[in-house]
């Protein structure tokens, strides 16, 4: 291989050689996304496993347990203890201390149907009153204790005085299991996926950084080429 053709051959390799690290940070950085993936993945799937909700443990003598929804409170099946949403919390609809319904189950509110009187008196003749509270978001206990826990709802007694959740008046928190199936199996579902992707990325490493290798060896090889006919050539002009 003449002088002219090793340098051709030796910009070719350097420009492939810088291509093959190029891919290579690409796939390394890649890998760094995946890895903060699974990181995301663990602390989630931690904190459904470990989340709380809130009972009410009956006066009977069985002491039967109840996990309660934002339902239960609005028919007032927790002990007669209600629940009270402070405005800053905006995810949750209107509570209402009682609501008319017709015998479709359609419900409307004490001032929906004060209008409906004046509108249209024969329709809110279909309409009976009733003294349970409405809760049109039917929250789950750990929805509500986070809530509590945050400030954003209370809940009060039949004498309308704030409850503490710690004290004793029937009410107990613990772990919520009903969902960490779910999450377990959700977890395992990411987690497999980002696996696969981490195995594939690291075989495209493993042969970029074997194509690196040869490179490399080609590489020095052109270079010792064209170390000698720079030699051969001095020695003709000496």
């Amino acid at each position: 291989m003449g002088l002219a053709a090793s340098q051709a051959r030796l910009l070719l390799l350097t420009s492939r050689k810088s291509d093959l690290e190029y891919r290579a940070q690409q796939i390394t950085n890649s890998l760094m996304i995946l890895a903060q993936q699974t990181e995301t993945v663990a602390r989630e799937y931690s904190v459904k496993i470990s989340n709380q909700t809130i009972i009410y443990q009956s006066a009977d003598k069985d002491q039967t347990t109840k996990t309660l929804t934002a339902k239960d409170f609005a028919a007032q099946t927790a002990g007669g203890y209600k629940l009270y949403v402070l405005p800053q919390d905006k995810e949750w609809e209107a509570i209402y201390d009682n609501y008319y319904i017709n015998s479709e189950g359609d419900k409307i509110t004490a001032e929906d149907y004060k209008r409906l009187t004046e509108t249209d008196p024969e329709k809110a003749e279909e309409y009976t009153k009733t003294d349970e509270q409405y809760i049109s978001n039917n929250f789950s206990g750990p929805e509500i204790l986070e809530r509590y826990n945050n400030g954003t709802l209370v809940i009060k007694n039949a004498k309308d005085e704030v409850v503490d959740l710690n004290g004793n008046n029937g009410f107990v928190t613990t772990y919520y299991t009903d969902d960490d199936k779910a999450a377990e199996a959700e977890y395992n579902t990411k987690t497999a996926s980002i696996q696969v992707k981490e195995k594939r990325l690291q075989n495209d490493l493993n042969q970029v950084q074997t194509q690196q290798s040869a490179c490399d060896t080609e590489i020095d090889s052109v270079k010792k080429i064209m170390d000698k006919n720079i030699e051969r050539t001095f020695k003709v002009f000496s």
